[in-house]
């Protein structure tokens, strides 16, 4: 509950908590499965874009219509299902992501109370892919093809990163989780471990005049207590002064923007609604791998991007074929072990119309002149 809370106040959507938690209720018994990683957050992950989507749609109103097919295909038996209810269950799952589709597929093991039936398959891959998906499915387990882990790689990437060997338990957390492990770590580095602070200084911090009793990492007792918060000078610097141990410090900390500073740049290029031509973030989230350059040559269907959005990943495909204009963000994680936060409906990747097409295999061909096709070699049409 506390990760889908923070989740949902991260993308702006905390008053709709209450209707993803109904839309989990309902769709747990519909596609049953495990409630431990990864179940848990592909389920929460597909409450979240469910509802959220029908909220951008059509507002509380449409988010309660989605509720109210959910919970009648829920506690009505399949054989007294009518036509109307047999058509708005293929909305249940329209706005789903990829991960939920693959553990609809068993990409993630078997469904252990058994595959779903079959519309929820024509609700999350749409009519021209549902028949192709039912005969996908496996209930082998994917660790018997998982590639072993090069632990000694894995320990070199972490040195570098952290810059000096690391430890046993920060090696098990970075390949766990890379990018949280890494940030964790330099965190500690800068700041010590938050870990031996009490749990509410951690989360709301010290108040003035209040007094801290913890122990460091060595065993040691110490007692804080702030003696007072400067207001902001014209640099936006606060004079922290505070009693450790019975000896006064002071530290300087950035509260505000200096005093005349410049305001904070315009906010991201968002995508022109409706054009095909504009791909744009499907939500809020974290960008992290972009597949194309500006240059490229892009089928309709070819993924451009991939976001994670609530821990699961999103990819993003071209409407069109298509020549890439402008890539206006880029990440790679698997290279770097970092993402890049972008906002719904932002601008991500801008495409131009191609304006030639092979004659003979219609691929579609760059801007240039090319005397003949590089995929079936035939002669290339004239310049438009």
């Amino acid at each position: 509950a506390s990760s889908s809370q923070e989740g949902a106040m991260k993308q702006g959507y905390i008053k709709l908590l209450p209707y993803m938690l109904r839309f989990l209720a309902g769709a747990r018994r519909i596609v049953r499965y495990h409630d431990v990683t990864p179940g848990s957050q592909i389920t929460w992950n597909t409450a979240f874009l469910g509802v959220s989507a029908a909220y951008n749609r059509g507002g509380l109103d449409e988010v309660r219509r989605l509720l109210d097919v959910l919970e009648a295909v829920a506690e009505t038996p399949e054989n007294e299902v009518d036509e109307e209810l047999e058509r708005e269950r293929l909305l249940i799952y329209r706005d789903c992501n990829d991960a939920f589709r693959d553990l609809l597929l068993g990409r993630f093991g078997r469904l252990p109370l058994g595959f779903p039936p079959d519309w929820v398959y024509q609700s999350a891959f749409g009519e021209d892919r549902w028949s192709w998906a039912l005969s996908k499915r496996t209930e082998e387990s994917p660790l018997q093809y998982l590639p072993e882990v090069n632990l000694l790689n894995e320990t070199v990437a972490l040195r570098e990163a952290i810059h000096r060997p690391p430890t046993e338990e920060e090696l098990v957390m970075y390949l766990n989780q890379p990018a949280d492990a890494i940030k964790t770590i330099k965190f500690r580095q800068t700041y010590g471990n938050p870990n031996n602070l009490p749990l509410d200084i951690w989360f709301e911090g010290l108040e003035v005049g209040a007094h801290m009793n913890f122990t460091d990492t060595s065993g040691k007792p110490h007692q804080m207590m702030i003696r007072d918060i400067q207001k902001p000078d014209a640099h936006g610097i606060s004079m922290v002064r505070y009693v450790l141990d019975s000896e006064i410090m002071r530290t300087e900390v950035a509260v505000a923007k200096p005093a005349g500073a410049a305001e904070a740049k315009n906010g991201p290029v968002m995508a022109r609604a409706g054009d095909p031509c504009h791909v744009a973030a499907p939500s809020s989230g974290d960008l992290w791998v972009i597949y194309v350059q500006p240059g490229d040559v892009v089928a309709a269907g070819q993924e451009l991007f991939n976001i994670s959005i609530m821990k699961q990943e999103k990819a993003v495909v071209s409407t069109m074929d298509g020549l890439v204009k402008r890539v206006l963000k880029k990440a790679d994680f698997r290279t770097t072990k970092q993402m890049v936060a972008v906002q719904a409906g932002e601008l991500i990747v801008e495409l131009a119309p191609l304006p030639h097409f092979c004659p003979s295999c219609r691929k579609p061909l760059p801007i240039g002149e090319l005397s003949f096709c590089p995929y079936c070699g035939a002669a290339a049409p004239p310049e438009a």
